[in-house]
């Protein structure tokens, strides 16, 4: 469950925000919106004064260069509980990256590094997955799986997606929200959207 009953932040006072279901969840702002620091609060990694924030455990990655590039992708594996450690191998064969989990980090492409992050989120044992922009680096093929895995999760966790490309959040989200002026709204027509966004960035 995420129960927001106040919120407030850069120019943000949210009030009564609810998700109280698992799925996938969208959420669509501008560009320095404060998307990035609206999750890092709901993780605890930043404080909100005057807050009042309910949530279950939440896993979100703020930063893909946090990982220590001196090591190697199997190294983080090593640190997770026996559950989350399977459970990466099982998602790293599925994503193909057996390939590369031996390697440094800093070998990595911006592919290979988001794939790791994706394994590693979904690794966790969080009831809240936070995915910020976090598959744009992925072919295809890679993307495909992406979205499958979170269609397998969904039925047992909240999912939030982040992404300037609207047409994966109308397929693959069962809501999407707007974080907009002081508030949370439902997007309930994305092409209205697409249109305003575009006129105010020119």
């Amino acid at each position: 469950m995420l129960e927001i009953k106040k919120l407030i932040f850069l120019d943000y006072e949210i009030l009564n925000f609810q998700i109280d279901k698992p799925g996938i969840y969208g959420l669509i702002g501008h560009n320095g919106s404060g998307k990035s620091t609206f999750f890092s609060i709901l993780s605890k990694e930043t404080k909100a004064k005057d807050s009042i924030i309910n949530t279950n455990k939440i896993m979100y990655l703020s930063d893909l260069k946090s990982f220590d590039k001196n090591l190697k992708g199997i190294d983080y594996f090593k640190i997770l509980s026996n559950t989350e450690y399977k459970k990466a191998i099982e998602l790293s064969d599925k994503f193909g990256a057996k390939e590369f989990i031996n390697k440094k980090i800093c070998k990595y492409s911006l592919g290979m590094l988001q794939q790791f992050s994706i394994i590693i989120s979904l690794s966790i044992d969080a009831d809240i997955i936070i995915f910020d922009e976090i598959y744009t680096g992925l072919d295809i093929k890679h993307q495909k799986t992406f979205f499958e895995l979170l269609n397998t999760e969904k039925n047992k966790k909240i999912l939030v997606l982040t992404s300037h490309y609207f047409e994966d959040l109308k397929k693959h989200c069962d809501i999407t929200f707007f974080l907009n002026n002081n508030s949370i709204e439902v997007v309930e027509d994305f092409s209205k959207l697409e249109s305003t966004i575009i006129g105010e960035s020119k």
